[in-house]
């Protein structure tokens, strides 16, 4: 009986990766990825203040693609210190690219 090699046959897994960052009014941040052959999303999970911001509105917004391909952007959250610092979005998944 020849040996046989141990492959691992299970079906391959999502792997998740931690991303954060900061926000600024005059400066947009982009998720995008140059590898087409896995399927790549954005998975928003929380929006919140830092410590110094002001007690002002603050809106986040993310543009992406819509299901025809257009580019559109929508509100995700929209923030004050003294009312609302932090929304939870549960997981809001975009494919990017994302701004």
């Amino acid at each position: 009986m020849e040996d046989s090699m141990d492959v691992d046959m299970s079906p391959l897994r999502p792997q998740n990766y931690l991303f954060c960052c900061e926000l600024k009014a005059d400066k947009d941040d982009h998720f995008k990825v140059d590898d087409d052959e896995n399927g790549h999303q954005s998975s928003l999970r929380t929006v919140s203040l830092g410590a110094g911001a002001k007690d002002e509105l603050h809106t986040v917004e993310a543009e992406a693609m819509n299901y025809e391909g257009s580019p559109i952007k929508v509100t995700l959250a929209t923030l004050k210190m003294s009312v609302q610092p932090t929304v939870s979005l549960g997981g809001f998944e975009i494919p990017p690219p994302v701004v």
